[in-house]
């Protein structure tokens, strides 16, 4: 998007620093908020008093800012210095100058409105809207149709990292300048009007919950307790049942296309038999992957990885993806090249025993987060952790239950902590005690009810 697209800004002046700020949220998970910044409904009938006008015109009516496009450029910043934090707004259009209306958040832009960081930019359409970072292109939001309805847009920056969502769905990531840290609001091609602007504070680490805030909800080989696992039904099945990041599990076919499977061989959960690495992506497209489990999945199929991604990627959910075997780099990279390819790696966190696998996919793709599965305890976590770059430590219940000071241990350290596989409410209650961030289950719904309940006092 060209940089000429920008009309209008209204930028916050130097009083509030956002070098104050600390944490994020980043793929999908849970953030620890730790605090409102900024929190604007503008009830108060004009534009906040520390707030700068750079171009356009901008009033507030009916209790929203509006602005109009005018001849200058387009922004929204508060303070200077680079900082982690979570900014957001609500937003509709209540004019646009043919196929032109757009309007945008942006991140680490200085006071002046000149030279900008990250900038994510939202289009209205006949059909809909799309989003895209300014000199990209703009793609169609999955299920996002109201094209001159109120959208909810919020940005999640942390490190060097932007993650951008509309109407809570992920749908962009882009890297951060640190020279300056301001946000900015921006609008052309008409009038747009926006509403409940809050800039908050968050924990230093993307996979902490905040204290109030329940566990994240995993879905283990996506909700295999009803479904049959590794295949799409499942993964819908778990998205539907409330989880926020789908666990599955990627081997390489022989002829190296990574398929979503937990066992070495096809054996138990398909109708065909042998080594996944012995057979060609055509064999094991060919494989029934639901019969087994019940006859109404008969016919369901085993995936590739970029058909999951996909479906992800348009159907909504995260992806929190086991390596079960690779021997090499070369191994790896066959892996997170689909990732790539797919552009999901904003929406993807590797896992797995094998140190090597970690350290590969670090230094292949540095911007995906890792965790470390574990069946017995590290003598210490905290150093094995910082040595592989971690963002969470997932150790068993078992090897949880040895040991549950660790959780304060890694937290401290600034590391999550998802424990699995836990399926029964008493363990659940058990671990939520001990301060666990998420929970990786084969009954996802259950463990979202149960949560729910919770949550409503019941």
């Amino acid at each position: 998007m060209r940089r000429d697209l920008f009309r209008s800004v209204v930028v916050l002046g130097s009083c509030v620093a956002l070098s104050c700020l600390s944490g994020a949220h980043v793929g999908g998970a849970r953030s620890n908020s730790t605090g409102d910044v900024v929190r604007e409904d503008f009830s108060s009938g004009g534009v906040p008093g520390p707030w700068r006008v750079v171009g356009g015109e901008w009033r507030v009516a009916d209790g929203r800012l509006v602005g109009d496009a005018g001849p200058g450029k387009g922004l929204v910043t508060f303070g200077a210095g680079s900082a982690d934090f979570r900014f957001e707004a609500r937003a509709r259009f209540e004019r646009r100058d043919g196929a032109k209306g757009w309007f945008g958040l942006g991140v680490d832009v200085p006071a002046s409105g000149g030279e900008r960081g990250a900038v994510g930019v939202v289009r209205a359409g006949a059909d809909g809207v799309s989003f895209g970072e300014e000199g990209g292109a703009a793609a169609p939001v999955p299920f996002v149709r109201a094209a001159d309805g109120e959208v909810h847009v919020r940005v999640e920056a942390r490190g060097q990292r932007a993650v951008w969502f509309l109407d809570d769905r992920q749908v962009l990531v882009t890297g951060r300048s640190q020279a300056g840290a301001g946000v900015a609001l921006a609008v052309g091609g008409g009038t747009v009007s926006f509403d409940d602007v809050r800039v908050t504070r968050v924990s230093a680490s993307a996979f902490q919950r905040a204290a109030a805030a329940p566990m994240t909800v995993v879905a283990h080989r996506g909700a295999s307790a009803v479904a049959p696992e590794n295949t799409l039904v499942a993964q819908e099945v778990g998205r539907r049942s409330g989880a926020v990041f789908i666990e599955n599990d990627v081997r390489l076919s022989r002829d190296r296309v990574p398929f979503l499977m937990h066992d070495p061989t096809v054996d138990r959960t398909t109708d065909g038999v042998g080594r996944v690495s012995e057979l060609t992506a055509a064999q094991l497209r060919g494989l029934d992957a639901g019969s087994w489990r019940a006859p109404v999945y008969a016919g369901a199929r085993v995936p590739t990885l970029a058909e999951q991604l996909a479906d992800l990627r348009t159907r909504g959910g995260s992806l929190l993806l086991e390596i079960k075997q690779a021997d090499s780099l070369e191994d790896v990279a066959a892996v997170i090249d689909v990732v790539k390819a797919e552009q999901m790696t904003g929406r993807v966190m590797v896992q797995s025993f094998d140190p090597r696998h970690l350290r590969w996919v670090r230094a292949l793709a540095p911007e995906v987060p890792l965790g470390l599965l574990r069946d017995k305890l590290d003598a210490d976590p905290v150093a094995v952790s910082r040595e592989l770059g971690l963002s969470l430590y997932n150790p068993s219940g078992v090897a949880l239950e040895a040991r549950p000071g660790v959780v304060d241990e890694l937290h401290a350290a600034g590391l999550g902590v998802w424990v699995w596989t836990v399926d029964t409410a008493e363990r659940w209650d058990r671990y939520d005690g001990y301060g666990v961030d998420g929970v990786i289950t084969n009954r996802a719904g259950e463990l979202s009810g149960w949560l729910s309940g919770r949550g409503s006092g019941l």
